[in-house]
């Protein structure tokens, strides 16, 4: 059989490739074939396609060469005026077709052999209206396969398109063609959205599998595909800043739906509620931080004298406005919580609502959960009892302006610190931690120079403002445990000291092993705070664990049925926790991006730093002890956990976040280490 095929032309499959070439010889049941370029194949008879002679025989390889390149411009030239549409109209579409059979009913001649090598060609270049079998015979498409077949080959030309349009607008942001000015189509905006959601998400995204492939991008989006989005987006006049990114992939948004801003108008536009209004001769206040202005909290002092003070803690009370299952309701519910970084606060409420309508702000009339509570000269708090009513605060404080009041002793502000530090002495007592905590104040104002100034977190207005709350708090989860009202708890299991305390009066984080808080239905202690039981009830604005607390606060005072199940606080539960670990991250993420520009401002400056513990990958886990900010550096090996050394920053990357670090060797005594501002050593 191979004999006969001696000195024919061939078409043959290489590596799934259709070449040609000439059969010159045979060898162990094998052919030899001279291709048009290359060296000589060994090839088994099944792998010919098609074998045709011609009617010159070649007898060496030049010539066959010569002939060959004839027959195939030829054959090419004939392939091109075959109408397959016609040929396969004319046959049956459920039978199998030899070349020879098609070549019988559509050729003038079937014996011409280089006519036959024309539409051997055209068929095997058709994908459309022939299948391709295995043994080399072609069976008509049917109609409906035809149909599926447009279909796809539409959406491959529209997938090419769009890869072309996609690869000449990178070409354009490349040669800065665009800007935040340009005026660009509706297909453009979705791409560059498409981008971000990209940037957000990742693989995760709806558009990575398309996206990846266009751009052909690996399986997952590394640093370098990052780098590429955020350039693309800065290009494009959209820049995307490491904070922004970091809150859209903690899923943190800050506009709000149409329906949720028309709900703003009408809520703002609602008459207070008939209630008992609280005496405006009593002064009440509210002591927040200095930029705060969504207040929820105030206070009014009503007796008070060396033995005992009955205080009012106010509480807005938003049980009323945002309904159960409301709008307004929902939204607090998908967000979970305001959100505070040093750049912006995203609030749960929009701001014309959390800074105004809810907001307990001087001068305003304002509906509230009143707390009347006593406190004796021992530290011990006892809940009166929780009256909803109306009041209007006098004067919305600072930290600082609340302190020169107690600093002078202002009627009962001496008095009032003096009790609250008694609540905390004896919650001490209980078991409560006393950790000893950095807080600072970061201006940002200038980016290129940052401040960042060491605060005093155990300030008497500070004392004052957690010890009410963590009283409202305590109170409010002793009266759900009462009556087995449901609610969500926050509760905190021992915790172990793993070293001797360094200060009579506080403890360092680093010192003690305790688990990290969590939400659950049931109630139970909370050791950190020295509590049997403990609520989150005091940030309505702020927190909806708060909001619901709220409302089922309003139905335990009235002795009615509560709004809320069992088992609509354990689904909650465990949502505001997720949401809330993601929210954290974000917020620390953000916050070590700053202090990393701020030592990029500082480098060559000389920081205290102890070692926190040797890592598997070589690295060193440290902790800059002025800034409280934990790093891992390379080049630190050799030192002991806990060992304080002096480091010299070096270099400082912001993207990816990364130290280069020296550790001085020798230190002199008077070495000028770096200091905050308005701290000394």
């Amino acid at each position: 059989m191979l004999e006969s095929l001696l000195n024919y032309f061939c078409a043959y499959y290489r590596d799934s490739r259709l070449e040609y070439g000439w059969v010159e010889a045979i060898h162990k049941n094998k052919l030899i074939v001279v291709p048009q370029k290359g060296k000589n194949q060994y090839l088994p008879a099944n792998r010919i396609a098609l074998n045709w002679r011609g009617e010159k025989l070649a007898y060496n390889a030049n010539q066959a060469h010569e002939l060959l390149d004839q027959h195939l411009i030829i054959a090419a030239q004939f392939s091109e005026k075959l109408e397959l549409e016609t040929m396969h109209s004319l046959l049956n579409e459920v039978r199998e077709y030899t070349l020879d059979e098609i070549a019988v009913d559509f050729l003038d001649d079937p014996t011409d052999s280089v006519c036959k090598l024309g539409m051997f060609m055209a068929l095997r270049e058709d994908s459309f209206w022939f299948k391709h079998n295995r043994n080399l015979t072609y069976t008509p498409r049917t109609e409906d396969e035809l149909e599926a077949l447009r279909i796809q080959l539409a959406r491959q030309k529209e997938r090419q398109q769009r890869a072309n349009n996609i690869q000449q607008w990178i070409n354009q942001l490349e040669r800065g063609e665009w800007n935040s000015d340009s005026v660009i189509s509706e297909e453009q905006q979705l791409w560059l959205d498409q981008l971000l959601n990209i940037l957000i998400k990742a693989s995760e995204s709806p558009h990575w599998k398309e996206m990846s492939s266009l751009l052909d991008w690996g399986t997952t989006l590394g640093y370098n595909e990052e780098k590429s989005l955020k350039n693309w987006l800065a290009k494009a006049g959209s820049p995307v800043s490491p904070s922004r990114l970091t809150l859209l992939r903690a899923d943190i948004r800050k506009q709000f739906p149409e329906e949720i801003l028309a709900e703003v108008e009408r809520v703002r536009n609602l008459p207070l509620e008939k209630l008992e209004r609280f005496s405006a001769d009593i002064p009440t206040f509210t002591i927040d931080a200095e930029k705060t202005r969504d207040y929820d909290d105030a206070f009014s002092v009503l007796e008070w004298s060396e033995e005992k003070l009955v205080i009012a803690v106010h509480i807005t009370d938003l049980s009323t406005i945002v309904r159960p299952n409301g709008p307004l309701f929902k939204q607090a519910e998908e967000r979970i919580s305001s959100v505070y970084t040093i750049e912006e606060s995203v609030p749960m409420f929009p701001e014309q609502l959390s800074s105004d309508t809810f907001s307990l702000k001087a001068g305003e009339d304002r509906i509230v959960l009143s707390f009347n509570l006593s406190i004796s000269e021992n530290g011990n708090w006892q809940l009166i009892d929780v009256v909803p009513q109306i009041i209007r605060v006098r004067e919305n404080l600072s930290y600082e302006q609340a302190e020169k009041l107690i600093e002078e002793d202002y009627e009962y502000w001496g008095l009032l610190y003096k009790f609250c530090l008694l609540a905390h002495e004896k919650r001490i007592e209980n078991g409560a931690l006393n950790l000893a905590r950095k807080e600072f104040e970061y201006d940002i104002s200038n980016p290129d120079q940052i401040r960042i100034i060491p605060l005093n977190r155990n300030s008497a207005s500070n004392r004052i403002i957690e010890e009410l709350a963590i009283a409202v708090n305590r109170e409010t989860g002793r009266l759900f445990d009462e009556v087995e009202m449901p609610g969500i708890y926050r509760t905190q299991s021992s915790y172990r000291i793993v070293k001797e305390l360094e200060d009579e009066n506080q403890q360092l984080p680093e010192n003690i092993r305790v688990e990290p808080a969590r939400l659950t239905t049931v109630a139970g202690t909370h050791a950190g705070l020295g509590c049997d039981a403990y609520m989150h009830v005091t940030s309505p604005i702020r927190r909806f664990v708060d909001l619901i607390t709220q409302q089922q606060l309003k139905k335990l005072i009235k002795k009615e049925e509560p709004v809320f199940t069992s088992e609509d606080m354990m689904r909650w539960s465990e949502g505001i926790t997720l949401r809330q670990r993601k929210y954290n991250r974000a917020e620390k993420i953000i916050l070590q991006y700053w202090k990393f520009r701020y030592l990029q401002q500082n480098k060559q400056e000389l920081f205290e730093a102890k070692v926190r513990k040797q890592l598997s990958n070589n690295n060193t886990e440290i902790e800059l002890l002025e800034l409280d900010c934990i790093v891992q550096v390379s080049g630190l090996r050799g030192y002991e956990e806990e060992e304080q050394i002096i480091l010299k920053i070096n270099e400082v990357s912001l993207d990816p976040l990364k130290l280069i670090v020296r550790a001085m060797k020798s230190v002199t005594e008077d070495v000028n280490v770096h200091r905050l501002e308005g701290k000394t050593a």
